[in-house]
Parts: C-alpha cells; structure tokens; sequence
C-alpha cells in the first residue's frame, strides 16, 4: 500500500464505521418489517445499538482513541434503544435524532458564547481560520443541528415509520455531507488548509 492510499483507505474505514450501523438498522428494519411490523423499529434499533458499539470497539482497535462524540451518541443510541425495549414505546426511537441533534446545536452554540469553539476543537488541526470566523462557522452549523433537529420532528410524527426509518439512513448522512460541502466555499474563502 503506498503512502498516497493509505489516507483513502482510512477515510473508507471511517465511513464504513459511521454508516455502517445504519446500514445494518434499515436491513434489520426491513426483515422484521415482514413478518412483525408492530415490532420491527424497536428490534432494529437494538439491532443498531449492537453495530454502534462493535464500531465503536473496532474504531478503538484500529485508532487506540474515541472521539467524546462517538462514544456518547452510541451511549444514546444504546439507551434510546433498551428504553423503547423495556417500554415498548418507539417515541424513544424516534426522538433520538432529535435529541441528540438539539444537544448538538446547543454545545457548538454554548461553546462559541463561553469561549471554547467546539467547531475550532473538531476543524482546528485541519484548518486555519481567524476566530470570528470560526464562530461564524460554529453558528451555522448549530443552526444546521437546530434544522435536523425540526425536521427529524417534522418527518416522524407527520409520515409513515417506513419513511421515516427511510429517511434517517438516507436522508440525514446526504443532508449533513451536503451541507459541509456548502460550506468549503467559506473556508476557502477566509481560511487555508494546514499541510503538515
């Protein structure tokens, strides 16, 4: 392998332990789907919890360090999930994103009011931006949380299980990557990307 693939190789990796579990959700989803469908959101969900943490582990292995993030949106997947288990109520499964969206939105927000840029501590070895800017990119990616956040709500309680089960494999991961594209522009713009 040569050194010129190894980064591709990694970012294969990295994208296959993110998207993955959600693969793995939406197939479980449509097998229950079949023969029990009262049942198949909540099974799929454990299902995902389950993909989430053997991800989680093999990033572990593979990295020897986890990300704060990862490790507590698994913890929230995993315990949305014994939650819908134990109570049968799937609103768990549903109001994850939400959740953990708005949570987002409120630390990248908390961060910039209090001095601690989350965005800058995530972006900062990559990117050289000056600090306003950086908040300026903090903010809107707090008000991107905010809109998943509003349309995960939207999409659950106004169409089918089906689509919206749909719609968090296929919908969230397209918007999120649309929406870091729309903002190269901007860095562009005011920033450079480090080298070394």
């Amino acid at each position: 392998m040569t050194e010129e693939t190894v980064p591709t190789a990694a970012k294969k990796t990295s994208f296959w332990l993110d998207f993955g579990p959600l693969l793995i959700f939406f197939a479980a989803f449509l097998y229950w789907r079949r023969n029990h469908p009262d049942e198949a959101l909540i099974w799929a969900a454990g299902v995902l919890a389950i993909a989430a943490t053997f991800a989680l582990l093999i990033s572990w292995v593979r990295h020897r360090t986890l990300s704060p993030v990862l490790i507590f949106s698994t913890i929230v997947i995993g315990g949305s999930a014994l939650i819908a288990l134990l109570t049968g109520d799937k609103r768990f499964i549903y109001m994850k994103p939400t959740f953990l969206n708005a949570l987002y939105g409120v630390v990248v927000i908390g961060g910039v009011i209090f001095g601690k840029n989350v965005i800058k501590l995530l972006m900062g070895s990559a990117f050289e931006l000056p600090d306003d800017k950086w908040n300026v990119l903090a903010i809107r990616w707090a008000i991107f949380f905010f809109a998943m956040a509003i349309l995960n709500e939207i999409i659950w309680r106004n169409f089918s299980e089906d689509f919206w089960a749909g719609f968090k494999v296929f919908g969230f991961l397209p918007l999120t990557i649309l929406f870091t594209l729309t903002q190269i522009p901007f860095l562009n713009k005011f920033g450079e990307m480090k080298t070394d």
